[in-house]
């Protein structure tokens, strides 16, 4: 009985991913997203191929100010 159960389920599962991959692609929902994460990357990319200016000084100070904040924190709480 539960080795049926199971095939039905995976069958299911199966059928429910497939039908969602079908309306997916028939409606532009990928390639919308695809359009979406390239155009992050190239906005990305850009940024960090920049000329050095205030954003990436700040985003470096950010990146190691937090971790720094976040050992002094920890150290005050277990000190007490």
């Amino acid at each position: 009985m539960f080795k049926s159960a199971r095939v039905i389920i995976a069958l299911g599962l199966i059928g429910g991913v497939s039908l969602a991959v079908i309306v997916g692609w028939v409606t532009g929902f990928f390639a919308l997203v695809a359009t979406t994460v390239s155009g992050l990357w190239n906005d990305f990319m850009g940024w960090i191929n920049s000329p050095l200016g205030w954003e990436h000084l700040l985003a470096g100070a950010g990146v190691l100010i937090v971790p720094v904040i976040v050992l002094v924190l920890i150290f005050a709480i277990a000190d007490g």
